[in-house]
C-alpha cells in the first residue's frame, strides 16, 4: 500500500511548520507505528538538524540533488536513517536546495511534478511521508503540493497571519487546478495559543476562512516545546506531564488528519 503523503505548509516564518512536522512524525511511529520518511524541503535545513543531525549542510546526496536537473539523483540515494527507529530522513541540502529551487524556474515542462516522481520510488515502503515546506510559495512548496495527497496548515492566531492566508489558499487552489486535482487542506494546525478573548477571535476568524478542519485544541505557546524539538527530543521523552499531554495531543490530531485524507479520496 502507498504512503499517505503530508505537506507541513505556511509561507509565513516562525509559526511552527517544523515543529509541527516533526511532532507529528513522532506521533506516527510510536502510537501508530508507521515507518515515515521526513522530506526536508526547506533550505533552512531545520527538520534536518533535529531528526538527522548528522547529515546538515550540503551534501553529495539530498533532495537538492534529487531536484536538480544537472544532477538528476535518485531519492532513494539521498534518504539517510533518522534518530528515532521508524523514521528515515531526506536531508534539505542547505544553500544547495535553495539553488535548485532558483534553476526549478528557468524549467519549462515538468518542474512542478521533479518531488512527485522522485517520490514515486519510495512510496511502496513507508506508510507516512511528510514534507516540511519552507517559508515561501516558489517552486518548492508546489513541487510539495503536486506530489502530496494533503496540506496541513501551520498557523498561529494572529492578524499577520490571517493577512497570509489567502496568498496560501490561492496557490493551493491553483495546483488543484493544474498539477494535483485531488489534493486537499485536511487540517490546520493553530501554534502559539494564549487564552485571551483577541485570540479566541482570530481562531475564530481563521476557521471562517479555511473552510476546512481546525484541529482542536489549538496548541499553547510554551518555550519548552522548541527546546524539545532543538534537542532532537520527542514530547514523550521530554519527561513533564504537560509534555506527555501535548504528545497525545498530536497523536490525535495526526488521526483527524489521516482520517479526513481517506475520507476525501
Amino acid at each position: 500500500m502507498a504512503a499517505t503523503i503530508l505537506a507541513i505548509a505556511n509561507q509565513k516564518g516562525g509559526v511552527g511548520k517544523t515543529t509541527s512536522t516533526i511532532n507529528l512524525t513522532r506521533a506516527a511511529v510510536t502510537a501508530l507505528g508507521l515507518r515515515v520518511l521526513v522530506v526536508d524541503a526547506d533550505p533552512q535545513g531545520n527538520a534536518t538538524k533535529a531528526l538527522a543531525p548528522e547529515y546538515q549542510g550540503s551534501l553529495d546526496q539530498s533532495l537538492a540533488t534529487v531536484l536538480d536537473k544537472t544532477k538528476n539523483a535518485t531519492l532513494i540515494e539521498a534518504i539517510v536513517p533518522g534518530e528515532w527507529a521508524g523514521v528515515d530522513v531526506v536531508p534539505a541540502g542547505s544553500d544547495a536546495l535553495a539553488d535548485a529551487a532558483q534553476n526549478l524556474v528557468t524549467m519549462k515542462a515538468g518542474r512542478e511534478s521533479r518531488l512527485k516522481r522522485a517520490l514515486a520510488e519510495v512510496t511502496d515502503k513507508y506508510d507516512l511521508i511528510v514534507i516540511d515546506c519552507p517559508p515561501s510559495l516558489d517552486q518548492l512548496p508546489i513541487n510539495a503540493f503536486t506530489a502530496a495527497h494533503a496540506v496541513v496548515i501551520v498557523t498561529e492566531p494572529g492578524q499577520f497571519a490571517l493577512d497570509g492566508l489567502a496568498r496560501l489558499l490561492d496557490t493551493i487552489e491553483i495546483v488543484q487546478e493544474y498539477t494535483n486535482p485531488q489534493l486537499v487542506i485536511a487540517g490546520a494546525i493553530i501554534n502559539g495559543y494564549q487564552r485571551t478573548n483577541r485570540m479566541d477571535r482570530w481562531c475564530t476568524d481563521l476557521r471562517e476562512s479555511l473552510e476546512a478542519p481546525v484541529l482542536d485544541p489549538p496548541i499553547q505557546r510554551a518555550t519548552w516545546i522548541a527546546e524539545a524539538t532543538e534537542a532532537g527530543c520527542g514530547l514523550d521523552e521530554w519527561n513533564t506531564p504537560k509534555a506527555s499531554n501535548l504528545h497525545r495531543t498530536y497523536v490525535e490530531h495526526l488521526g483527524n488528519i489521516l482520517d479526513n485524507v481517506r475520507k476525501a479520496s
